[in-house]
């Protein structure tokens, strides 16, 4: 009886140490190689962003803060963003994002980086939630997740002022969810894609003809790929997406298949960059792939090239030595148990938010799981916006394209379409049919999406008054507008095997302005003949 007993707590004891080993442990250099390349992609979201500022975080912009905080696109919202009006004030808050990123990627005073991160990213996604697609919530969740993770104890600032230790691997409920998080959108994903143009392989298709998304190789592929060839993508699509699925959360042969995910899954999420526009959804996925790496793959890149390394950490702490006392990074500490306590329990609350949100947000989930979702939960959930409908191109592709486009007189007698000219290549794109290619940044895709719906009229106000300022973003002020009209179109795309033209299908005037008789803008007097549009590069 002793005997058995003891054979038993042992088996025990082997299962409990694989299992944390498996799904609880991730090797320290991983979770400095996540650091800097996720703070890369972070950097460039900041990036896209910077570009556009004009448009979206300012109240000279299309969505000014009156307008979302009168009527605000979710119960439960938190940004700095909602502080700052002006382009200058906007500037100056992206420049405090930007040191937090940098303090992030560097690995300087790391814990209170990681923190910074969050809140940047957080405020500068939840000040545009009307125009958020995926990648915004894989990005969030990656900085939440990790946030109870040591990120900066390889590869950083951090790391050359703390003294080597014994290597250990890092153990975290974080991790675990971690997995289980990036698994799930990959199977839900996947799940949900089981319509018609998924089964008879016609999705990437019709995914390349959405020509506010697809890029310039995408409308290559389209126009020269084959039909087999397309229906073959279609059918990697989704195979590789069900695989991706099984090679993060299986338990046989797991570093293994954890290494052929992270080169394998990468160029799934390239490929989906290179033919559409997804804004940060393929680097921020991407960024996940670092943590995937175990400690043999890196005591094999060490073997190889560690002694490279040496003479680099010591010129490192070198220069290090000569920064004034209060300027040196910290060394790293452990934290106390009782530390460690409270953050795995806050961990586990964490994943029981996102398990309430996974099975109430996704029509793959039968509906004997799904349960009422307590308020705590849904708070959880919507501050750091990380929801969790994965479903891109679910259940199929849209077979229908669309635009909107304005047409507009100016005093002069010009026609101007004043949005096409910042949100399109197409500088005057009317008619009935949506051009081949729009060239729109992730958030006039949405923004041209959502406008035209009634579920967003209370934010037609605000682009109306925008349209109006026309000449002062031209600084002429001729250009003053006498009428719009705003219209969404929507054509059919064209069949596998068909005419390349799409077919016109509708056009619909939502948005219609007539300047009054006693307008000053009527009396504007042009000496100039009436001209053609003009293109607006810069940000209002």
């Amino acid at each position: 009886m002793a005997w058995t007993l003891l054979t038993t707590t042992a088996v025990m004891r082997e299962w409990w140490r694989w299992l944390r080993l498996t799904y609880l442990s991730v090797d320290a250099r991983s979770l400095g190689l996540f650091r800097v390349v996720f703070g890369l992609v972070l950097f460039s979201d900041l990036a896209r962003r910077w570009r556009e500022l004009g448009f979206w975080y300012t109240n000279s912009g299309l969505l000014p803060n009156h307008t979302l905080l009168w009527r605000p696109p979710a119960g439960r919202m938190f940004s700095l963003f909602f502080t700052v009006s002006s382009v200058q004030e906007a500037q100056f808050g992206f420049a405090l994002c930007a040191a937090a990123y940098a303090m992030f990627v560097l690995g300087y005073r790391s814990r209170w980086a990681q923190v910074l991160t969050l809140v940047a990213r957080v405020s500068l996604n939840s000040r545009l939630l009307v125009l958020e697609n995926g990648g915004d919530m894989v990005m969030d969740l990656l900085c939440l997740l990790t946030l109870p993770l040591p990120l900066g104890a390889r590869f950083s600032l951090d790391a050359l002022a703390t003294p080597r230790r014994e290597k250990r691997p890092v153990e975290s409920l974080a991790v675990l969810g971690l997995l289980l998080q990036f698994a799930t959108i990959y199977l839900l994903n996947a799940a949900s894609k089981n319509g018609a143009a998924w089964r008879d392989g016609s999705a990437v298709h019709y995914a390349l003809h959405q020509d506010k998304l697809v890029t310039w190789i995408g409308v290559w592929m389209r126009e020269h790929l084959p039909e087999r060839a397309l229906r073959w993508l279609t059918w990697s699509v989704l195979g590789t997406e069900w695989l991706g699925f099984v090679l993060i959360i299986t338990p046989l042969f797991a570093r293994r298949a954890r290494l052929v995910a992270a080169c394998l899954m990468p160029l799934l999420h390239a490929g989906f960059a290179l033919g559409l526009n997804l804004g940060g959804f393929s680097p921020a996925m991407i960024s996940f792939y670092p943590l995937l790496l175990s400690a043999e793959h890196w005591d094999a890149l060490s073997r190889r090239f560690g002694t490279r390394v040496a003479p680099l950490r010591a010129e490192l702490e070198h220069w290090l030595s000569l920064l004034p006392t209060w300027l040196r990074p910290r060394p790293l500490t452990q934290p106390s148990k009782a530390w460690r306590v409270v953050t795995e329990a806050g961990v586990l609350m964490l994943l029981l938010a996102i398990g309430s949100e996974v099975v109430n947000d996704n029509a793959p989930v039968p509906q004997a799981l799904r349960v009422a979702q307590p308020a705590w939960a849904k708070a959880v959930i919507e501050y750091p916006r990380i929801l969790q409908g994965w479903r891109m191109f679910a259940a199929e592709p849209p077979r229908t394209d669309s635009m909107i486009y304005v047409e507009a007189l100016t005093s002069t007698g010009a026609h101007v379409d004043p949005y096409n000219e910042v949100a399109s290549d197409q500088g005057y794109p009317a008619g009935d049919v949506v051009p081949r290619h729009m060239g729109q940044s992730q958030f006039f895709v949405m923004y041209s999406e959502r406008i035209p719906n009634e579920g967003y009229a209370a934010y037609r106000q605000a682009f109306s008054e925008w349209l109006l300022a026309y000449p002062a973003r031209t600084h002429r002020d001729e250009d003053c507008l006498l009428s719009y009209d705003v219209y969404l179109v929507t054509d059919q795309s064209p069949a596998p095997g068909a005419l390349p033209s799409p077919t016109p299908r509708d056009r619909q005037r939502f948005m219609t302005y007539s300047a009054p008789f006693d307008s000053p803008c009527r009396a504007v007097r042009s000496r100039r003949p009436a001209r053609p549009a003009t293109s607006v590069a810069a940000a209002p």
